[in-house]
Order: structure tokens, then sequence, then C-alpha cells
């Protein structure tokens, strides 16, 4: 990748030497697999070999050996060859990553034949993978599951490789889907290389099932709105996606600890004591520093102690995220085992301790599994109450548990304290995501609540959206309107929308969907008032009626008005949809009946069912807006409806469904120096100006708190939500997008 940064010269006789022995590799591997399918009917033994070379990290080799070389955008992204100054490592390099490419393609032949073998064919390509469908069922996936046979990660990796050999092209720049900017195994002296790295291993079983080195790569990811952004994330093992969990990740077009991109880290930062000036925290983990970067961002006096032992860890880190030299300067590069140790004697005391240790497959390293670690981490918290230990399980939940609990008990505390923390999934998870979760133990026993989280964190002063939890507003119902308008009603809606079609932004999510805003310069006040009066009258009285959201707060205001078109094939298929930080949403049907087929509204139930809801023309559903709810794919004619959220902010007049919740101003709203004028203290403003810590408001909060039990273990299933706060980046923090150069020493690092 680096090619034109770095200096050649001196190492041409090694890159050659280097290019020719992994190709010589990669061809052993591709000779390997071809000989497997042709001596095998059912292809068996291939498969075996392909899935045990992806447990063994090959992808992530080849995909570095493929990457290595730049390439013509405008020339079928033909490898850009160096024939100046006989430059052989040019041409070799190029060879090389040919050989790759091949061995990657027969990889995912055999892949392929095997799932055809199971009755799935390939029939669409979309962002992101293969579409197969289901000769005998018809059923169409991405993720095709073999019945009796689940599909393995290593499999599904393999049917993504089409995706990830595919270069893109974006603003002349040549893109992957999964960009490899660093891989460990490749990132040393040549003679330390040929020790390590062997590709001829690739395809043997390794003795603890997963081989993989450390890698940072930079995923393309798109949101449900169409936005692409570049995912730069830190794994330590083997690589298993483009959905993998990663130990670190940032969106690259951010700075350096701006956000938190992963439940994980956020949870931990939600449950840290960095609310107190003088904090002293204490992290086991650099992982790519997102984290500790976004604590320091936060509350900038307090104490961070960084324990990393693995020096690739603090490489990747400093050379790949741009970390400052403030996180840097506090990591100690010890093992965790003897920095407690060495600070038990000592006497050290920590207010927030977080172990976030695991590795990129969720394992929690067996050295620290034992009660003397523990036991050193619980006599290490400090004496105020809300002092903390944190500890990412993952996968050994129980094992963590037992370890936190005993070690308690050991100490003399009382028992109860102690909680374990999970995500409330909104979404479908691949068996690849996090399935551990957050151990906690405070000095003393803790209830914990959204209202107690708020008032700890947040402040007495915080603005609350007064929004129902999600857990809770599952269990509400819909209320059905009929006839609540007329056809006339509806003629006059229709004409006003045509109207300011002209003159209001539309969004278009698809071909087949598109969204006209109508609180846009306060056409749909204006226009239709006696209308809006009627609306906001009849939800106030079915609120009154049903859940009284409205008492909680001290103004409703319309947020958004959507004139929605949905054509064929369009559909919102999320079922774990919700309209975050509104109180009531309002669908209202302007479609005449059989005007269209399919495009149900359907609703999550208490019981996880979804539950379809018909409603005829000028009939309104009026439900709790953080109830789940998605509609079904329109499958023929035009959906046609009215879409209205009602919320504690200000009435919008901004063309988009706006995300600044509360007093935040937005910048397109064109009522936004008349709201300024009329409220002259911001949100923010006034928390930094009444704050009793020198701490910047989090820009998510807690937004619902639901418990479940697995046997006789009580688990706390965590959603957080973005709080609408400014985000505040300090000026010493650099963006991650400048250019990073390597020196001569990395050299290496071009085949990562």
């Amino acid at each position: 990748m680096f090619l034109n940064t770095v200096e050649l010269e001196s190492s041409i006789d090694d890159i050659v030497s280097l290019s020719n022995r992994l190709c010589f590799q990669a061809e052993r591997l591709r000779k390997k697999l071809h000989d497997a399918s042709s001596i095998d009917d059912n292809i068996s033994s291939a498969v075996n070999i392909a899935e045990t070379s992806v447990s063994n990290d090959i992808i992530v080799a080849l995909l570095a050996m493929v990457q290595c070389v730049d390439r013509d955008a405008e020339n079928g992204f033909a490898p850009i060859i160096n024939i100046q100054d006989n430059d052989a490592s040019s041409v070799a390099l190029s060879n090389m990553a040919d050989v790759a490419l091949l061995a990657l393609s027969d990889l995912y032949a055999i892949a392929e034949t095997y799932i055809k073998s199971k009755g799935w064919f390939p029939v669409d390509r979309v962002q992101g993978g293969i579409v197969y469908e289901n000769e005998n069922s018809g059923e169409i996936s991405e993720e095709p599951e073999i019945k009796d046979d689940n599909t393995s990660w290593q499999m599904k990796l393999l049917l993504s490789i089409p995706i990830l050999i595919e270069p893109g092209c974006v603003d002349g720049k040549v893109v992957w889907a999964a960009a490899v900017v660093y891989y460990q195994r490749l990132h040393h002296a040549l003679e330390d290389l040929m020790r390590q790295y062997d590709l001829e291993c690739a395809d043997e079983p390794s003795s603890t099932s997963i081989r993989g080195g450390s890698s940072c790569i930079d995923v393309l990811k798109s949101d449900e709105d169409g936005q692409s952004s570049c995912m730069r994330g830190t794994y330590h093992g083997c690589w298993r996606g483009l959905y993998a969990e990663a130990v670190g990740e940032m969106d690259m077009s951010k700075n350096v600890g701006q956000v938190l991109e992963s439940w994980t880290d956020t949870t931990l930062t939600g449950l840290s004591v960095i609310t107190e000036s003088s904090a002293r925290v204490l992290v086991f983990g650099l992982a790519s520093g997102q984290l500790i970067s976004f604590l320091q961002q936060h509350n900038p006096n307090a104490q961070f102690h960084i324990v990393e032992a693995s020096p690739t860890a603090v490489h990747i880190a400093r050379t790949y995220y741009n970390l400052h030299h403030s996180v840097l300067d506090c990591v100690h590069p010890v093992d965790p085992m003897k920095y407690v140790k060495r600070e038990c004697l000592k006497g050290a005391k920590f207010d927030t301790i977080i172990v976030n240790v695991c590795s990129s497959e969720e394992i929690f390293p067996t050295e620290s599994l034992n009660d003397e670690f523990f036991n050193g981490l619980i006599s290490m918290l400090s004496n105020q109450p809300s002092a903390t230990l944190l500890v990412n399980s993952g996968a050994s939940v129980d094992t963590v548990v037992a370890l936190v609990d005993g070690a308690c008990k050991h100490i003399g505390h009382r028992h109860g304290h102690m909680l374990v923390f999970r995500e409330y999934l909104l979404r479908e998870h691949a068996d690849t995501d996090n399935n551990g979760g957050i151990i906690a133990s405070r000095r003393r026993e803790w209830s914990f609540s959204v209202e107690d989280w708020q008032k700890e964190h947040m402040g007495e002063h915080f603005q609350c959206s007064g929004a129902m939890a999600v857990s809770d507003a599952q269990q509400t119902e819909v209320v059905r309107l009929q006839k609540f308008l007329s056809v006339e009603d509806i003629e006059l809606i229709h004409k006003v929308a045509e109207d300011a079609r002209t003159g209001s932004y539309t969004e278009r999510h698809t071909g087949s969907w598109n969204v006209l805003y109508l609180q846009h310069n306060n056409v749909f006040k204006n226009k239709l008032p006696d209308l809006r009066q009627r609306i906001l009258e009849a939800v106030r009285r079915v609120d009154k009626k049903n859940w009284s959201l409205f008492d909680n707060v001290e103004h409703v205001n319309i947020r958004v008005v959507e004139y929605h078109h949905m054509d064929e094939f369009g559909e919102l298929a999320d079922p774990k949809h919700y309209d975050l930080n509104s109180l009531l949403t309002m669908d209202i049907m302007l479609s005449e009946e059989g005007a269209f087929e399919g495009g149900d509204l359907q609703t999550e139930e208490a019981d996880g069912t979804l539950k379809k809801h018909k409603f005829k023309q000028g009939d309104a559903l009026v439900f709790v807006s953080h109830k789940p709810h998605c509609v079904g794919r329109v499958r023929s004619g035009r959906r046609n409806v009215m879409v209205l959220e009602f919320w504690y902010g200000p009435e919008r007049q901004c063309p988009h469904r706006c995300e600044q919740f509360g007093q935040e101003i937005c910048d397109i709203d064109p009522a936004q120096a008349l709201y300024t004028q009329q409220n002259p203290h911001s949100k923010l403003d006034y928390q930094l100006e009444h704050a009793d810590t020198p701490s910047i408001p989090l820009p998510f909060r807690l937004g619902s708190v639901s418990m479940c039990k697995e046997g006789s273990d009580e688990i706390l299933e965590l959603l957080w939500e973005p709080s609408g706060n400014t985000e505040i980046v300090p000026d010493n923090l650099v963006s991650a997008s400048e250019e990073v150069v390597p020196n001569l020493d990395e050299v290496w690092s071009l085949f990562d």
C-alpha cells in the first residue's frame, strides 16, 4: 500500500525472496485444494482444507498480498509496475498479488460448490455480500443456513471472498471492502518472517484451532440510510469477516477519541467513575486507544494508568490511530499480573478499574483467570462508595463472575454489589458478534436504573426526553383511530404536498421509497392549521387515556411531518426500528383501499412476535415511539401515508428528521436564530457553567435497563442512546485521517 512512501532500494533482494516464497506457498495451497476436489466427489476434504486455512487467518494474509501493490483505477485496477531502475521488487510483488488473488478465487470456488450441493445458488450481488436462493424453498439469503449443519463462520467468510477481492474507486482512489493496513506476521525482519509465517502450514490444524496474529483492517460499512464510512479495527487473533467484532474500532472520518463505536466501550465508559475531578482510572488493555482517548476527553483532570504488555498493540495504536502523547505517556508496558502484585504492595487505589483484554474471538487471557489477579483488583478499589471494577468477560462470563464474587468475599465486602450486564439487542447479531458481558462490582450495594444512572452521570440539570424505555414500550398497544381524516382532508394534504415538493428537501431512502418533509419552513403549520390542531388534540387525548407520556415533560411539539410514497419493493425491513427521542408516533393512511398490496405496519409485541396492523384510508394509528416497528415490503402499487412524531423540543422547521434534541440547535432550521434568541443559554453551556466537576457531558445516555434470567443468574440488558450533547473535540487531538507514513524499519507492513 505504501510503496511510494518508503525507500526500498536496500531491501529489493529481500522483497523478491519473500515474494517468491509466498507465491510458491500459495501455489501449493491451490494445488492441495484442486487435488482434494478432484478425488472427493462430495468435496468434504477440500472444504476441510479451506475452513482450516480460514481458521489460521489465511484470508487476511492473502488479502494483504493482493493489496500490496498500487493499482490503476482507470485500467481495470491492473497493478502498477515500476519499471524504472529495473525494479525487480515491483514485478515480484505484482506476481505475488496475482497468485494470491487466484488462491482466494479457488477458496471461494470450494465454498460455492459446497453451498450449491446444499441447494443454494448465487443469484445477485448486493453491497457487502452475495445473495443466494434455495432451489427448493425459494428462500433468499445473504447468509444461507444449512439444515442440520449450521453454516460455520469460516464458510461465511469464504462466501464473502468475491466482495473482498473486488476493488472500487472513490475520489480517484482505489478502495477495498476490507483494506489490510497492518498484519503482525508480516511485520518483522526477513529472517523472522521466514520462521514466523509460512503459508504451507495454513491448511494444517493448529493446537488452538484458531491461529492469527494482530491485524489492523479498514472496513467500509454503510448505515441504514446508505451513508458509508471507513471503520478501522484492531483484531487480535483470526479475523472473522466484515462484520467481525474488533478489539478496538474507530470511524476514520472522526477525530481520535471523538466517539465510541461499540456497546462494550460505551458500557465501560458509562459505568466508569469519570465525573469525579480527581478520579484515578486504571485500564488493562490499550486496544486501539479510542476508549482511553474518549475518557480523557470527557475528564481531562482524571489520572489514567494503562497496562499493556503487548508491544504490537502499542505499535498499532500509536502508528495507525494517531494517539495523542497524553495517552501513550500513561502506558505501562508490563504483564498485568506483575503490575497488580506491584501496585498492591504499594497500596495503590483507583476509583475505576477497567479490564478490557479479550481478543477478537472474545477470549479472556487464561493467565489472568485466577483468584490472585481478581483479589488484587478488588483490593485496589478506592474507598469511595462508587469505586467500580469493570471487566469485559468475553465468552468467559461464568468464570469471571465466580472470580469477582470470590474476590469480593475474600476481601470481606458485602455480597450483592456485583452486577452482570449484557447488550439489549436491537438488531440480529451474527455469531461473530460479542456474546459476552460486562461484570461490574462496587464498594457498596447499588440499584441500577435509568434514573439512577442519569442522576450520577448526567447531573440534575440533564434534559430528559421523557420517552419510554424500549423494553417497556414493547409491552404497549397500538391505538387505532378509525376514519380520523375525511377524504377532503386527505385531498388537502395531497395538494399541500404537491405544492411543497418543489421547495422542500426530499430524501430518497431507496429508489422505491420517497419522503417529503412537510414541517420544512412551517408548511404544515401554515397551510393546514386546523388539521394540525385537530391532530395535536387527538394525540393528547390518546396519550392521556393510555400512557400519560406528555405529563413527563414541559412542552410537547411536532418533531416531524413526513409524507411517504412507498412503491413496489419499498419497505422498512428492520423489525427493531424505533423513533429515538420521540414520545408518540402517528401514522395516517392516505391511500385508497386496494391501492397497494403488502406494506403492513408491524410492531414487536411483548412476546417478541410481530403483529400486523390493518388500517384503511383516513385511519390513524398512534403508538409509543420507542415501540419497535417496521413496514413489510410493498408487493405492488403505491403505499401513501403521513407520519408525525411528537417530542419534548421545539417544533422543527428543518427539511429532515432532526436529531438535535431539546435545546440543541439545528444548523439548517430556518427558525434557529429566533430559537437562540428565546433560549440564549444552550443546555451544554448551562451544564458547564453549573457543573460541580470539570467533566464534559457524555454524548450518550442510558436508554433502557431490562432484567433477564439465565438459570439462577440475573442479567441486566442495557440499551444506550445518543443524548444530543454537542460533540467536543480538544484542539490537541489530531484527525485519524492524517496520512500515516511508515519508516524504513516498518517496510514489511506493506503486506498489512
